[in-house]
């Protein structure tokens, strides 16, 4: 089990049974009890939890804990997750939207340089707080379980006082006409102000993102300049690539 995913199950647990010995959490993850200190020793300086002898409880300020399904379609995140930190150069600036995609990405990541990232992606920012040399900035407001996201006007307002150079996002599904779906509006509006406030946009999501999900409408693809998938898309979304300027790009 990586980093991200023992992460997620250690939060999640907490949320259920509020507290939990170390033990039962290395039980859980499959993993020895000196992994889950050095978990619990990350997850509490980034204030997700507060640690006592022998194990753990949920931090006071924790809003929610994050407990989503990151292991669905995990081959495929994690093969796009890896080709994003080949597109981002050192010492750029870059919004990181929220799901487990990015949050995979966010672990490949710390191996740029001189980074600026200013995300909602709780994962994310547990991957990504104690890499020396990055600025790292995390979105105020409230969380959402599903998502692991920062959402709500606060997040909105804070993503809008930056201007970066590169949004990275991904989405529930895309719908075959190319419009990018969300199961929650606040979601949307968050994405929104990324796009609207980045130089340059790449979008993340894996090809099981073409069977659709999600209700709300949100961007579309045509409205970012890459595309980083796991293989090649429906010739009627090359299409609307090919008429929208959108580079492809997939693993070699």
């Amino acid at each position: 089990m990586r980093n991200f995913e023992r992460h997620a199950k250690i939060l999640s647990m907490l949320q259920s049974h509020e507290h939990a010995s170390i033990d039962a959490l290395a039980a859980a993850c499959n993993t020895t009890a000196q992994t889950i200190r050095r978990d619990l020793k990350e997850l509490a300086q980034a204030g997700l939890l507060k640690r006592f002898h022998g194990g753990a409880m949920l931090a006071d300020a924790t809003p929610v804990a994050i407990s989503y399904d990151a292991k669905r379609n995990l081959p495929q995140k994690e093969l796009v997750a890896s080709l994003v930190p080949d597109l981002i150069p050192n010492d750029s600036s870059i919004f990181l939207s929220g799901g487990s995609t990015l949050a995979f990405a966010a672990e490949g990541l710390r191996r740029r340089d001189g980074l600026t990232i200013v995300t909602n992606n709780l994962h994310a920012a547990v991957a990504l707080f104690d890499r020396k040399g990055f600025e790292l900035h995390v979105v105020g407001g409230l969380s959402r379980i599903a998502s692991g996201s920062i959402t709500g006007e606060r997040a909105v307002d804070f993503i809008g006082r930056f201007k970066v150079d590169i949004a990275v996002l991904g989405t529930s599904g895309i719908d075959a006409d190319g419009t990018l779906l969300e199961y929650d509006h606040s979601i949307v509006s968050s994405m929104r102000a990324m796009i609207s406030n980045s130089r340059k946009k790449i979008l993340v999501a894996d090809s099981s993102k073409f069977q659709g999900g999600g209700v709300v409408r949100g961007a579309h693809i045509s409205e970012f300049d890459i595309f980083v998938c796991d293989r090649k898309p429906p010739a009627i979304m090359m299409e609307l690539l090919s008429a929208g300027g959108v580079a492809l790009h997939l693993p070699k």
